[in-house]
């Protein structure tokens, strides 16, 4: 399978990333970014062929990964399609951007899928959801992206929910990160120190709670002894809402998923 990347930016290099760690060959990679001096950056760093002409980097591709803002995948994808092989799948990581919008704006026969991953793909952590029409047989497309993590496939009505928490989320376990690491220095901890512990005991719940059938309620009821440090804290969290504001950022982001002007 021949891979076209277009548009490296942060998301395009984390995908970038973990298909070669997971042992995808360099020479089955064609990727874009701009301006020519990244191009050139990321051929460096990566070994893999990296410019700046669209067209050109999907002339032998089989499946094609568009990871340009939302705004620019329309215009792409017009550029691109005069280029595209008859048989070629392009899947969209931009969110917002309807199946019916990709495939108006491409040659009929073009299979067109949507996919909403996230940063963790630099760590072949990444949890991916992926949408076509009906019909359409994703196989290898799954495959693919279970490379860099975990993947499923869900309607594309689901979509805007999906990208609010699976493409939206690791921001908010980086805000919750940001604000125990700020509390621990302002309680006296050195930097660094609070850093580590706060990234480890993180990493270690993670770890726990995606090997554990049990839900989340429950594990907070396990660790919450009566009367101890946790319960305190949790009182805290209830009465400042936190779980009403979680819910409501969610939320936020499905519905600026669904406004995007594209």
């Amino acid at each position: 399978m021949d891979i076209a990347l277009l548009g490296v930016g942060h998301l395009g290099e984390a995908v970038l990333s973990g298909l070669l760690d997971s042992g995808l060959p360099p020479a089955q990679i064609w990727a874009t970014a701009l301006p020519a001096e990244r191009a050139a950056q990321l051929a460096e760093a990566y070994g893999v062929e990296v410019g700046t002409d669209n067209p050109s980097a999907v002339a032998e591709a089989d499946v094609v990964l568009v990871a340009v803002p939302p705004v620019a995948v329309g215009p792409l994808l017009a550029a691109i399609g005069p280029s595209l092989a008859p048989d070629a799948v392009v899947v969209s990581l931009a969110a917002g951007v309807p199946l019916a919008k990709l495939a108006e704006r491409l040659p009929k026969g073009v299979t067109v899928v949507r996919a909403m991953t996230n940063i963790a793909a630099g760590a072949r952590r990444a949890a991916t959801a992926l949408s076509a029409p009906e019909g359409t047989d994703l196989t290898e497309i799954e495959d693919l992206f279970d490379r860099i993590g975990v993947t499923v496939t869900a309607e594309e009505s689901k979509m805007d929910l999906i990208t609010a928490v699976a493409g939206s989320g690791p921001a908010f376990l980086y805000y919750l990160a940001d604000a125990m690491t700020g509390a621990a220095v302002d309680g006296g901890m050195d930097p660094v120190d609070a850093r580590v512990l706060v990234d480890q005991m993180l990493l270690g719940a993670c770890l726990h709670l995606q090997d554990s059938d049990e839900p989340p309620g429950e594990l907070l009821d396990r660790i919450a002894t009566p009367g101890g440090t946790t319960e305190a804290a949790l009182e805290s969290l209830d009465a400042s809402n936190v779980d009403e504001a979680v819910r409501a950022a969610v939320a936020a982001a499905a519905e600026r998923g669904g406004d995007l002007d594209v």
